[in-house]
């Protein structure tokens, strides 16, 4: 009896300890953070640089292109494994926008440990503060969000409403991703599930969705019950690309803009 009791807690020991590797395989899947140095990271935009404490005091840094007050605001998501400074070159070209790119926590010189509630609270505290510093609760907000980003920045239209959503290789929820990758595992996994599809009908501002016709990340279907989702249609527009090079293709930055106007694009 002894013995068997002490198998049956060995073999307990081994499958937490498995459980316990798995789930941390898996949010790293979903947390890789970024993979470039704070030395390295500013993207030649210095001046820009900006620091924000979030709510609980941790450090969260990025860049605020401010181009005065009551200009519309853009705040831009990343995706992960990804600094969101890569997107400073969009921020510094178009001057009729104030722009904000901050990096989760962990990622890009960001103090602290991501998970999905803390990301999202910063983000809205983070928009706060910008709007804080155009001199204006309503000044013009517009969100932007690619990948894992479209997952914050879904979250985020939902409770601050925005004046349009861009949504960039978008997913219904990191779940079905994961599951793309480490199949069925996720879903008996504890991990963020980031189920934008459950925020989509809550969003009644103007969405454009882009998507990539080659992406081996976000599986289509994915995307597709996404879009569905909404209480509106949004636009839709494919482009000839995978996941990571959609910001190549030619007209794309171009189309962000045009998605950014008063009347929506068709």
């Amino acid at each position: 009896m002894k013995i068997l009791r002490n198998c049956l807690i060995a073999a307990l020991l081994l499958i937490a300890a498995f459980w316990g590797l798995a789930a941390c395989s898996v949010d790293m899947l979903v947390y890789p953070g970024s993979t470039m140095q704070l030395r390295d990271a500013n993207y030649g935009y210095r001046a820009h640089a900006i620091t924000i404490p979030a709510t609980d005091g941790t450090v969260l840094r990025g860049w605020f292109f401010n181009r005065g007050a009551g200009t519309p605001l853009v705040t831009m998501f990343g995706g992960n494994a990804m600094n969101v400074g890569a997107f400073a070159n969009i921020a510094e070209a178009d001057t009729t926008r104030s722009y904000l790119l901050m990096n989760y926590r962990g990622y890009g010189g960001s103090e602290g440990q991501p998970s999905e509630a803390a990301i999202v609270a910063d983000a809205r505290h983070c928009i706060a503060h910008a709007r804080a510093l155009l001199a204006g609760d309503h000044t013009p907000l517009y969100l932007i969000g690619f990948s894992l980003g479209s997952g914050v920045a879904t979250q985020v239209a939902a409770a601050e409403q925005p004046d349009a959503l861009v949504l960039i290789c978008p997913f219904d929820s990191i779940t079905t991703v994961a599951c793309g990758i480490v199949p069925v595992l996720p879903r008996l996994l504890p991990i963020d599930a980031w189920r934008s599809a459950s925020y989509a009908p809550r969003i009644t501002c103007p969405v454009t969705i882009f998507r990539a016709q080659y992406d081996t990340i976000v599986p289509p279907a994915s995307t597709d019950a996404l879009i569905r989702s909404f209480s509106t249609p949004p636009a839709v527009k494919s482009y000839p690309a995978d996941h990571n090079s959609i910001f190549a293709t030619p007209g794309f930055s171009q189309d962000i803009m045009k998605a950014l106007l008063p009347t929506p694009m068709p």
